[in-house]
């Protein structure tokens, strides 16, 4: 952001507005809904008789000259509206030396700020920008939002401003929270369904009153940690739940792996504390997370358990419930988008396939000793399909015991780096090949491997640059597998082999 959005108190000070064309009378008209007085200052041969009108009938002040620094006396902050030259010079010289913030329209390059669109609902005001460089755009946002925000949202704001003192009796801020939330959730209907502003006042004074007559408002309540699923780190990919929960949480805990895109959607309020899990570095332990975890619930607000992927598929779920189960705290699990799921769609393929594998695999390169072991005679099974999470320690371990147990040296693979996020790498590998074409393309994590996968003919072009060396021989041969398509192109590094027949 190279433009931050902020409210300034304008009650008891003053606007500057330098120049009185067209462009004066549009601002001034946006200040006059606010509680500033307005100073014009210009030369009396080019100002506009609608100012001069707006002056007889002391709506704001006029001044036949141009501004000076005797001027600049409590002023929030300025417009120019002035055309370039002397005047215009003169002008901004007095407000730079007067530290007055100043715009100057229509030349964003000389300003201190910019004027947002805003939609105006008095008391409140939805302000929206692109810091100059789609002003179309922000109107058309503008648009949207005026349709949708109802005009009675002010009075509903105004009538919650007189209760506030009332509400304050409730213990905690987050049992404060909560108790506007059931006030707006039952003020929504209200909104729509009274036929004139007295009844609404009325309507829902009363409602706040019967919320704040009711004992259980005062109660502090142990609400169910809530374990959320992040899904790989595309933000689109979170369930409307999950987006709900992290809005509403008071206490984020949340892995090492989440994308600051997910937590950008946490509510700006909330506590995050990360409580990452690294193999081979220091890290929370389990035991302290599970301390973390339930000490923070025991206070009444609400906790959010954030996990990368799917809270249920290796990230140690069972483990955090059995701990808040034997404290005698409730929870809630909220499902999502695991990662092996999220790559297989990236990759256009499915994980299970008629005549081709029936069940699918989901493994660990790690578990509590060390590298995992499986049935590595099954899993070297042509047309076996497995998604192996924390593997890329465990590459040369899956490698060498594939190859021993039968596995073809040519049986795809795919390694899939950050998987729905911008600086996602994927590498269209093979068995045999595949630690050398992890150490070529630097993987280290976090990725998944698609045993037994290639990505679709259509989705190559998501593949890493340097991999098209290692696409040749096996893009073909899953190709072939899969009888997606009876002919292939290619393009390599060196050269170009069209209509190659795939054997």
């Amino acid at each position: 952001m190279d433009y931050f959005p902020i409210l300034i108190k304008l009650a008891g000070r003053r606007v500057l507005v330098c120049g009185s064309n067209d462009d004066a009378v549009s601002k001034i008209r946006l200040l006059q809904k606010s509680s500033a007085e307005i100073v014009v200052f210009d030369t009396p041969t080019t100002t506009k008789r609608r100012i001069k009108r707006r002056s007889e009938e002391g709506l704001i002040q006029y001044n036949d000259r141009l501004v000076e620094e005797r001027d600049c006396y409590n002023i929030a902050f300025a417009y120019v509206v002035l055309k370039k030259g002397k005047e215009r010079n003169a002008t901004l010289r007095v407000l730079t030396k007067t530290k007055v913030p100043y715009c100057v329209v229509d030349d964003k390059l000389h300003s201190d700020f910019i004027t947002p669109a805003i939609v105006d609902r008095n008391p409140v005001t939805v302000a929206i920008g692109s810091e100059g460089t789609a002003p179309a755009l922000v109107r058309h946002i503008k648009e949207r939002i005026e349709n949708i925000l109802p005009r009675q949202i002010g009075l509903v704001a105004r009538i919650a401003g007189a209760f506030r003192s009332y509400v304050y009796r409730l213990p905690k801020s987050h049992t404060r929270r909560h108790f506007w939330t059931q006030f707006f959730n039952q003020a929504k209907s209200q909104i729509f369904s009274q036929s004139s502003t007295q009844d609404l006042e009325k309507t829902l004074k009363t409602k706040l009153h019967d919320l704040l007559k009711n004992k259980k408002n005062f109660e502090i309540s142990n609400y169910p940690v809530q374990f959320v699923s992040a899904g790989p780190g595309d933000p689109d990919l979170l369930t409307r739940k999950a987006a709900n929960a992290l809005h509403d949480g008071d206490v984020i805990l949340y892995d090492r792996l989440i994308a600051p895109e997910i937590l950008e959607l946490c509510r700006r309020e909330a506590n995050l504390i990360e409580v990452g899990k690294s193999g081979f570095r220091s890290s929370w332990s389990q035991n302290n997370i599970n301390n973390l975890l339930i000490s923070k619930a025991k206070t009444g607000q609400k906790i959010v358990r954030l996990k990368s992927g799917d809270a249920g598929v290796f990230s140690r779920l069972d483990e955090e419930i059995a701990a808040l189960d034997q404290a005698g705290l409730p929870f809630e699990v909220i499902p999502g988008v695991t990662t092996s799921a999220a790559a297989a769609a990236d990759m256009g393929v499915s994980l299970t396939r008629r005549g081709r594998n029936g069940q699918v695999h989901l493994l660990t390169g790690h578990d509590i000793g060390g590298f995992a072991d499986y049935d590595w005679r099954s899993l070297a099974l042509d047309g076996t399909v497995a998604a192996i999470y924390m593997g890329v320690r465990a590459i040369s371990h899956l490698q060498d015991r594939l190859l021993s147990h039968g596995a073809s040296s040519d049986t795809p693979i795919t390694v899939a780096q950050n998987v729905g996020r911008k600086n996602a790498i994927w590498v269209a590998s093979s068995i045999s090949t595949l630690v050398t074409d992890c150490r070529y393309h630097n993987i280290t994590g976090p990725a998944i491997l698609m045993l037994g996968l290639h990505p679709h003919i259509q989705r190559t072009s998501l593949l890493s640059k340097k991999s098209q060396n290692f696409m040749d021989v096996f893009l073909h041969k899953d190709l072939a597998i899969n009888e997606i398509l009876p002919q292939l192109v290619i393009k390599n590094e060196k050269s170009a082999i069209a209509d190659k027949k795939v054997l």
